[in-house]
């Protein structure tokens, strides 16, 4: 067992010793200059303890030289506590506000163009004025088909509502205004 001892004090021995980098007792100098803290400082009362207590503390350090380290181990452990104690409890008159800002995705907005109805509009104007080639049944078949499209755009429209987030909603959205305007082509054609 005690020679475990001795090689346990060997080792630790060999261990490199190290201290806080230099940095580090910046930053701890420079947080005791807060103001907060020293507004806390001077909160604290003042005690001055009676004479007996100094004697019997100078009578106890001869022969506790040891303990001196844990004392004032614990002494600077409490009045750090209390310190850090204060300053939480403090109410900050100066309330903290936070926003952000949001950038809307360009790609992600569809363009509520309706140049598609509006030309399908004329030409269902200019077939019902002077055209017999409306009469055609494939022409009867490609316009109930633009008119399902036509459906189906609005409610995708609907469905994205005014802030339109899903990219898949307006992928969809841009293949039915593609499939629109080739099936109007296809109309324009027939006339």
């Amino acid at each position: 067992m005690e020679k475990n001892v001795n090689i346990l004090r060997e080792a630790l021995a060999k261990l490199p010793s190290s201290g806080p980098s230099n940095f580090i007792w910046t930053e701890i100098e420079g947080k005791l200059n807060d103001i907060p803290l020293k507004k806390a400082l001077d909160k604290l009362p003042e005690f001055e303890p009676d004479e007996f207590v100094w004697e019997a503390i100078e009578s106890k350090t001869a022969k506790s030289e040891g303990k001196i380290a844990y004392w004032w181990y614990a002494a600077a452990v409490l009045l750090v506590s209390g310190i850090g104690g204060l300053w939480t409890t403090q109410k900050n008159p100066y309330p903290t506000v936070a926003f952000s800002q949001e950038v809307i995705d360009a790609r992600l907005q569809f363009k509520n163009e309706d140049v598609t109805d509006e030309q399908y509009e004329k030409l269902k104007a200019y077939c019902e004025a002077e055209t017999t080639v409306c009469s055609n049944k494939n022409f009867k078949r490609l316009q109930d088909e633009y008119e399902t499209l036509q459906t189906a755009g609005q409610q995708l429209q609907q469905a994205m509502g005014q802030y339109n987030t899903e990219p898949e909603l307006v992928r969809q959205f841009s293949v039915v205004e593609r499939e629109k305007a080739e099936v109007l082509n296809e109309m324009a054609k027939m006339i």
